[in-house]
C-alpha cells in the first residue's frame, strides 16, 4: 500500500501526511531545519572511557577548604553558627584553678598568719562549649560548683576551722571583676574553735578566701579564651 495514499478510514483515525511524503500520526510533530539549527545535535553519546571524565570523580578536600585553623567545619563555608563541646577539659582545668585559691591574713588582722585554702571541689556541674560565627567565637560556660576550705588559725596551727561554700552562678553573665555570689556556707561547728565566727565571716565568707576564689575563677575564664 503507498503511504502516501489515505484509506477511506485513515482522517477517521488520524493521519496525516508529513512533508516527506510519508504518512504519520495527526499528533506528530515536525521540526523545521530553523529549529533543527538551534537545538543542534541531541543525539546521546556515549561517556568516553578514556579517562576524560575527571570532572565527575570524587576530589578531597584540601586543609583550606575544610576550615583548619579556623573553628569550622568543611561544610560551614559560610561561616554559621557551629559549636563545639569542651566541657571535660573545662571541668578538669576549673578544678585545677580552684584548689590553687588561698588567702593568709595580714598584720592587724585577728589571727595574722592565719592561712585558709580550698581543700576540695566536692561538686561541679555544667557545661562549656566555644561557638564560631562568622568568624568570630563565642565562649560558652555554666556551672554550679561547691568547694571545701579548710583555715589553720596563726597563733595556734593547730586548730583549724573547717566548711564549705557554693557558687551557684559561674557563667558569662558574670563580668569578670565583679564576682560570684554564693549560697550554702557552711562551717563545721563541731571543729571550730569558739569565737572565730566573725573572723571566718570575714576572711573566708565576704573577702579573703572568697576573693581569691573569684579570682582564679577569672583566670581560668582566660585560660579558656586563650586556648579555644
Amino acid at each position: 500500500t503507498d503511504d502516501s495514499l489515505f484509506t477511506k478510514s485513515d482522517h477517521v483515525r488520524g493521519y496525516k501526511i508529513r512533508s516527506d511524503g510519508k504518512k504519520t500520526s495527526y499528533f506528530h510533530r515536525e521540526i523545521s531545519d530553523d529549529a533543527k539549527k538551534l537545538i543542534g545535535d541531541i543525539a546521546p553519546k556515549k561517556l568516553d572511557s578514556g579517562g576524560n571524565n575527571d570532572d565527575f570523580a570524587p576530589k578531597p578536600i584540601g586543609a583550606a577548604a575544610a576550615g583548619e585553623g579556623g573553628g569550622t567545619s568543611a561544610w560551614n563555608k559560610a561561616g554559621t553558627w557551629e559549636e563545639r563541646d569542651v566541657t571535660p577539659w573545662a571541668k578538669e582545668t576549673l578544678t585545677a584553678q580552684l584548689l590553687t585559691a588561698e588567702y593568709i591574713l595580714p598584720p592587724g588582722s585577728p589571727s595574722p598568719g592565719a592561712h585558709a585554702t580550698v581543700t576540695k571541689v566536692s561538686k561541679l556541674d555544667g557545661h562549656a562549649s566555644y561557638a564560631t560565627v562568622r568568624g568570630k567565637k563565642r565562649y560558652i560556660y555554666e556551672f554550679g560548683l561547691t568547694i571545701k576550705w579548710i583555715l589553720t588559725l596563726g597563733d595556734d596551727h593547730t586548730k583549724t576551722c573547717h566548711g564549705e561554700m557554693t557558687f551557684p552562678d559561674v557563667d558569662g553573665t558574670v563580668e569578670l571583676g565583679e564576682g560570684y555570689d554564693i549560697v550554702n556556707y557552711n562551717v563545721d561547728g563541731s571543729s571550730t574553735p569558739a569565737g572565730t565566727g566573725p573572723l571566718l565571716d570575714r576572711f573566708v565568707r565576704d573577702g579573703g578566701l572568697r576573693e581569691s576564689v573569684h579570682k582564679v575563677i577569672d583566670d581560668w575564664v582566660g585560660l579558656f579564651r586563650a586556648t579555644y
